[in-house]
């Protein structure tokens, strides 16, 4: 009875209603449901994910680089331009800022380093954050496989290249950098051959990494109120004319015959020679040239090159180029310089990478010559003259961009502070954008870079001394050179003499403590540099 009674107990109600519940069939889910959340999601997520899978197999990721450097950059213009108040201290900013915005660079490669690597080369101008991070972005150039350059040399050279042109190519490149990398090979000439050849995805970003860069201008022009927008077409247009690497060959061929026809330049200036033959828009085959690149300082030193030497051709090449030719190699920096012994032992400068140029018109280049010249003797009236053409207001600050050396005409203002900020700087600086001269940026980036290699060096030469004499035989050469030209040449000369004393006081002060290519003391470019930190504050940058 009492077993029975057990067995016939019945179920808790709990139990029961959970048997009959799962007993019933499931009900499909209501059709709004279906409509409106569950096909869209669907829909939504395939269709995402094919467009990623497309923009990155076939658009080389135009969509996602683009999204990630709008989005990085606007961020870093609110942040600066709205929210910089959130932060305890600035310097707090430029670190959260410099590490997202080289995270982007690397990220996004192509012309993007060059933009992280432009900074680099002008790091003085940025914060101390800038400038401890952005050097590393040297050695970030993208390597591509050698399938991807295969396929750009059949579709540039024909499919039978490697048989019908080479004897030999090597699959592994010798060096990389944002926009192409370079092989070495052997012609059926048996001529050694370096062969540039341009990363596939450059052409289908540039488009788009282009119009990036000219919304974020016009962006930053709003939020900080300085003029970016008149650089932005010239800027776009060079470094377009960089990706085309039959205008490189033009530009080198140009070069040499300038020098060639240079009775002041000897053959210890060396421009390689290119095979027209073997080079398209996007493949560029040059003769191979051995040699140690100026980056390489210790190198040279060990091998028993001539720091001081190399300084005095390098600053002759480009001053030829700058006051006498118009015509200026826009990117000398010191990778792109090789030194090398020739076959009669004698040190050889040999100049690679001629895709970024600048052409000076005949007037911009004859008044830049006489502005350097003004400067040189403090000419104030002749001064004001071509910064009027120019469309420039502050001439103290004009004065130092062009040599990068302090040039004070108002002595009476030395001790007031400035209370201006950027914006007006910039705005005082630039008076009238209409008449400012496009090329004069990439004029003042070539000085610069010309600067931060003779300081590097220890300062073995007086950069600007050379220069100057430079443009005095350009000045020379000047058929419209009146009497009154010459007297203030010769001033220049005499100006000369004295600036060279002060040189060498500094350099025999170098000798003296075992320091003739910088590390333990100051060249001349040091103290420049230190006198050139006040302008620098004045405008809200830090100097290290």
């Amino acid at each position: 009875m009492i077993r029975q009674t057990i067995l016939h107990r019945p179920l808790p109600l709990r139990f029961t209603a959970q048997r009959q519940l799962s007993s019933k069939p499931r009900r499909p889910p209501p059709n709004n449901l279906r409509r409106y959340v569950i096909y869209p999601t669907a829909i939504l997520t395939t269709g995402l994910g094919g467009v990623y899978l497309l923009d990155k197999y076939y658009y080389s990721s135009v969509i996602a680089r683009s999204t990630r450097a709008i989005y990085v950059l606007l961020w870093i213009a609110y942040e600066y331009g709205f929210n910089s108040l959130s932060y305890t201290n600035i310097d707090d900013l430029h670190e959260v800022a410099s590490d997202k915005l080289l995270h982007l660079l690397v990220t996004n490669k192509g012309i993007f380093i060059k933009l992280g690597q432009a900074i680099a080369n002008q790091g003085k101008l940025f914060p101390d954050a800038y400038q401890r991070k952005f050097p590393m972005l040297y050695d970030q150039a993208p390597v591509q496989p050698w399938s991807s350059v295969d396929g750009m040399l059949k579709r540039s050279l024909g499919d039978d290249y490697e048989m019908r042109v080479f004897e030999t190519i090597n699959h592994e490149p010798i060096a990389s950098a944002s926009v192409a990398q370079v092989h070495y090979a052997r012609l059926k000439s048996g001529e050694e051959v370096a062969v540039k050849v341009q990363h596939e995805y450059i052409s289908r970003q540039l488009p788009v990494d282009l119009w990036v860069y000219r919304f974020i201008s016009r962006v930053y022009e709003r939020v900080f109120d300085i003029p970016l927008g008149m650089f932005t077409k010239y800027i776009s247009e060079k470094i377009t004319e960089e990706t085309n690497f039959r205008h490189e060959m033009q530009n080198s061929d140009r070069l040499q015959a300038l020098i060639g026809a240079d009775a002041t330049i000897d053959d210890s200036i060396y421009i390689p020679k290119n095979f027209a033959e073997f080079t398209t828009l996007q493949v560029l085959t040059a003769e191979w040239i051995d040699g140690v690149p100026l980056t390489h300082k210790d190198v040279l030193l060990d091998k028993g090159f001539d720091l001081a030497e190399i300084m005095r051709k390098y600053i002759k090449l480009f001053g030829a180029q700058i006051f006498k030719y118009g015509f200026i190699h826009s990117d000398p920096h010191p990778g792109n310089l090789l030194v090398r012994l020739d076959s009669r032992g004698r040190q050889q400068l040999v100049l690679l990478d001629h895709g970024l140029y600048i052409e000076l018109p005949e007037l911009f280049r004859i008044e830049y010559c006489n502005l350097w010249r003004y400067l040189f003797l403090l000419d104030t009236p002749g001064i004001e003259e071509i910064g009027k053409k120019w469309g420039i207001s502050s001439l103290d600050l004009f004065a130092t961009v062009v040599q990068l050396r302090p040039v004070l005409l108002s002595p009476e203002q030395s001790d007031q502070p400035d209370s201006r900020n950027v914006s007006d700087l910039f705005r005082d600086f630039i008076g009238d954008k209409k008449k400012f001269p496009a090329d004069l940026p990439f004029l003042a980036r070539t000085m610069r870079m010309i600067q931060n290699l003779n300081q590097s060096f220890g300062s073995p030469v007086n950069r600007i001394n050379l220069l100057t004499k430079e443009l005095v035989n350009a000045l020379l050469q000047e058929r419209h050179i009146s009497f009154g030209d010459y007297w203030s040449l010769l001033k220049i000369k005499v100006v000369l003499v004295f600036s060279d004393l002060m040189f060498y006081f500094v350099r025999i002060r170098q000798y003296f403590i075992g320091d003739r290519y910088g590390g333990k003391g100051k060249g001349l470019e040091d103290y420049i540099e230190m006198y050139m930190q006040n302008t620098a504050k004045s405008l809200g940058m830090e100097w290290i």
